[in-house]
C-alpha cells in the first residue's frame, strides 16, 4: 500500500497566485506513490486494491514512485490501458473548500481512432465534482497552449451535461513537455453564494468567479480529480488542504 499522511498541518497558498489570503488547515490527502510498482486502480478492474482514488474510464499506475497514466490507447485491447480517455476522481466527496497541490509532467500527447486530436487534449483538475454531469474543470496543461477554468452543469449533449467557460483562455501556456510542474488550485465559497476558482501553473495564473453561469454555483462539497485526454502523464504527488473559512 502506498504511504499517505493524514495528519494536522498548516500551509499557505503561497503558490497560487490570486488566491484568497485564507490560511490552509488539515491535510486531507497527501499522496506520494510510495509502494510497489504496478496497476493502482483502473475502470475495469475494480477489486484493486485503492481506497481513494476510483478510476471511470482509463488506468492509473505505479511507477517508480510516480502515479502514471500509462501508454495511452482506446483500450480495445485486453491488455490496453483506456488511458487516451482517463478520469480519476477520490472516492472521498466531501472536499469543499480546498487547495490541490498536484507535482504533474506532461511526456506525451497521442490520439487514436477513438479519440482523434483535439485542441482540449491534455490534463485537466477537477474539483467539487459530484458526477460526470456537474463539476469545475481546470485545464492546466491542453494541446492549444491555453489554460482556462470550466463549469459543466447537467442536461445537454456532452455526456449529459454542457460546459460553460468561466474564464478567457490564457494564451501562451504550450505543454512544457518532459517537464516537472507545479499547479495549484483552490475553490473557496463566497458568503454572497458564488464560489472562487483560483489556479497557477509555474508562472501562469487564472482565477475565475462563478455566481451561476449555466446553473447555480457549485457551492459545498464533492470529489477531487484529474482528467486526461490523450495524455501520457506522470503524478509524483497530490496533496489536498482544507481551507479555513
Amino acid at each position: 500500500m502506498r504511504a499517505r499522511i493524514w495528519v494536522a498541518v498548516l500551509a499557505v497558498c503561497a503558490a497560487a497566485a490570486g488566491c484568497d489570503s485564507a490560511a490552509a488547515e488539515p491535510v486531507r490527502v497527501d499522496e506520494h506513490f510510495a509502494g510497489p510498482d504496478g496497476l493502482i486502480a483502473a475502470e475495469h478492474h475494480p477489486a484493486t486494491d485503492d481506497p481513494v482514488w476510483l478510476l471511470t474510464s482509463g488506468s492509473l499506475y505505479r511507477v517508480d514512485g510516480q502515479g502514471w497514466s500509462g501508454i495511452p490507447d482506446a483500450g480495445d485491447t485486453p491488455d490496453g490501458t483506456g488511458s487516451a480517455v482517463f478520469r480519476m476522481v477520490s472516492a472521498d466527496r466531501s472536499f469543499g473548500d480546498v487547495v490541490m497541490t498536484v507535482k504533474l509532467r506532461v511526456d506525451n500527447l497521442v490520439q487514436t481512432a477513438r479519440t482523434p486530436a483535439q485542441n482540449y487534449d491534455g490534463v485537466h483538475i477537477w474539483v467539487r465534482y459530484r458526477s460526470d454531469k456537474e463539476l469545475y474543470a481546470i485545464s492546466v496543461d491542453r494541446r492549444d497552449g491555453s489554460l482556462i477554468i470550466k463549469k459543466k452543469c447537467a442536461g445537454g449533449t456532452e455526456n449529459g451535461g454542457t460546459y460553460f467557460d468561466l474564464t478567457a483562455p490564457v494564451r501562451g501556456a504550450a505543454i512544457p513537455f518532459g517537464q516537472w510542474q507545479q499547479v495549484t488550485v483552490q475553490v473557496t465559497d463566497r458568503p454572497d453564494g458564488s464560489v472562487a476558482i483560483n489556479a497557477s501553473r509555474d508562472g501562469f495564473a487564472i482565477e475565475a468567479s462563478d455566481t451561476g453561469v449555466g446553473c447555480a454555483p457549485l457551492t459545498g462539497d464533492g470529489s477531487v480529480g484529474i482528467r486526461g485526454d490523450n495524455a501520457d502523464f506522470r503524478l509524483a504527488g497530490l496533496v489536498v488542504e482544507d481551507v479555513a473559512p
